[in-house]
């Protein structure tokens, strides 16, 4: 293992300056990081009251030499860079020699290790900045780092700390995703003596299925190389989209960061199977030689900057692509069906059996016509275009009704004015929320009581969804879920909720209305005088005749 050095003036002067130290979940990523970067092949962290008493991390990795130890507390101390150059490769998590130095001036630190073919291990003490012990000690290989009494003499940054339960809650979240970077270690987090997470060593995709509570076998899987660069995509296919971007992670040689321009790339890719409000959940990991990327952009080490960003965003723009030419599949024909209503049903309909119909052809597009129905309503059905748009002819000319968005807005209407009659869910539905989105959680009580909601607390960060409004099913959990998460006010959920599940249920382009359904969509439109979709879209363009025998040449 190499030798712990104190790094020279010309060395650290480089590094970006900046607290690492913020609240007891970046105690537990520089901690877990460490371990990581040792060789820890087992993970383990123990918090009570949130990491304000008690944070403790063990390891399995190499352990240190006891003249390391009691040099590693020490400001810029680091094994991993030892000159400027280093800087313009490194390969470790950490590589600053902050962290520990910024832990010790804030707790009460203790620190047991011992190398693996070491007999005995030393342990080194430190009080808020001063050492207090450093002695031999009965130690199995690896090393425990115990931080005690976190900012107990500075109460100005304990006054911005949540409850310790939201502090745990944001803990587990860095542990987590650490664990995503390095998912062939075997991790396990306890929280007050209870344990909220145990992972036993896998496969990436085997950790993202546990996460986001996704079969593993929905998980689609592809590997992408341009030149230097490789791309691995781990991702829900568009049948399992989620209502937020929200469950998209970032990886740069295994490194989660936060990276807008990736998530964009990717999005920018996959939009033509994921519409409006819609995304894939899952993982992008990059891997670019460490010359091409920076990591010392930022002093907790999220962001990353890379040498060439065009070349990185086209890259992933089109893996993306390609991921999704190979993973969407061209809905199967339609099939004859009985006649139905209006409802949230996502089924394929398609003209009744036995109904006779003659084809046009446009292009590459057939449109399916049907003898005249009666024209009471002041409109006749022609039939679909592209699967997408009804076309009647209507007294004022030609009308394009976009049956997605007249149909979300009619289910919006509907949702948005109904009352708040719960319904059992069959099967309860759980998820686990960020703290952030507890918090709104708590503030939305009555609101969500009063949309017929009836949701419980069933861990640190998980909830119980037992009773959501009357027909919303378990698509109506998973709105409450996105809208929580993305950020939602009282006096706005009633809104929200409903263009979001309005837009959840809507039919779907390539989900052909039956005849009769199309025309109900048009009736209803008109009746209610409705021009646009909860999103402002247009619901239909009409060609009046004048326009149309304009166009054309004729006499007007």
């Amino acid at each position: 293992m190499p030798r712990i050095r104190l790094l020279p003036e010309e060395v650290h002067s480089k590094i970006a300056a900046g607290e690492v130290v913020e609240r007891p979940a970046s105690v537990v990523k520089e901690l877990v990081e460490n371990a990581l970067d040792a060789g820890a092949s087992r993970v383990e962290v123990e918090l009570e009251e949130g990491g304000l008493r008690l944070i403790r991390v063990s390891d399995d990795g190499e352990g240190m030499e006891p003249e390391d130890l009691r040099l590693c507390w020490r400001s810029h101390a680091t094994s991993k860079i030892a000159g400027p150059e280093d800087l313009l490769r490194v390969v470790t998590y950490g590589f600053r020699g902050e962290a520990l130095y910024s832990i010790a001036r804030v707790s009460r630190l203790t620190i047991l290790s011992r190398p693996r073919q070491a007999g005995e291990g030393y342990l080194l003490r430190v009080a808020f900045g001063r050492e207090e012990a450093f002695r031999p000690a009965a130690s199995s290989p690896g090393t425990t780092v115990t931080v005690e009494a976190l900012f107990r003499d500075y109460p100005a940054r304990k006054a911005f700390l949540k409850s310790p339960r939201a502090e745990a809650g944001r803990a587990l979240e860095s542990f987590r995703l650490l664990a995503l970077g390095r998912p062939e270690v075997r991790y396990r987090f306890r929280h007050d003596g209870r344990e909220t997470f145990r992972w036993p060593g896998g496969t990436r995709r085997g950790l993202l299925s546990r996460l986001l509570r996704v079969p593993e076998e929905d998980l689609l899987e592809r590997v992408y190389e341009r030149g230097a660069y490789r791309l691995e995509l781990i991702l829900t296919p568009p049948e399992r989209a989620f209502s937020t971007s929200r469950y998209l992670f970032v990886l740069v040689n295994d490194r989660v960061v936060r990276d807008r321009s990736l998530i964009a790339a990717l999005l920018e890719g996959v939009r033509a199977a994921f519409p409006g409000g819609r995304f894939p959940a899952g993982a992008l990991a990059l891997y670019v030689p460490p010359h091409l990327v920076d990591v010392n952009v930022h002093p907790a080490k999220a962001e990353v900057r890379f040498r060439d960003e065009g070349e990185v965003f086209s890259f992933v723009r089109s893996a993306a692509e390609r991921f999704l030419s190979r993973t969407v599949r061209t809905p199967s024909p339609p099939s004859s069906g009985d006649d139905l209503p209006l409802s949230p049903s996502p089924k394929i309909f398609s003209a009744r059996a036995g109904e006779e119909k003659r084809s046009l052809k446009v292009g590459e597009d057939t449109l399916p016509f049907r003898e005249p129905v009666s024209r009471k309503e002041g409109f006749r059905f022609l039939g679909l275009l592209r699967d997408t748009y009804a076309l009647f002819e209507v007294e004022e000319g030609v009308l394009f009704l976009d049956f997605h968005a007249a149909h979300e807005r009619l289910l919006f209407e509907e949702w948005r004015d109904r009352g708040g009659e719960a319904e059992e869910l069959l099967f309860p539905a759980v998820f686990e929320l960020s703290e952030e989105a507890r918090e709104r959680l708590a503030l939305l009580g009555e609101a969500l009581e009063k949309a017929g909601f009836r949701v419980r607390e069933a861990g640190p960060r998980e909830i119980v969804v037992e009773a959501v409004p009357r027909g919303g099913g378990f698509p109506a959990a998973e709105e409450l879920r996105g809208l929580l998460e993305e950020g939602i006010s009282p006096e706005s959920f009633r809104d929200k909720f409903a263009a979001r599940l309005a837009c959840r249920l809507a039919r779907k382009a390539g989900e052909r209305p039956e005849p009769r359904e199309a025309e109900e969509l048009l009736r209803k439109v008109r009746e209610k005088g409705l021009e646009r979709c909860p999103h402002g879209r247009p619901l239909f363009w009409l060609v009046s005749w004048h326009e149309l025998e304009r166009r054309l040449g004729r006499k007007v």
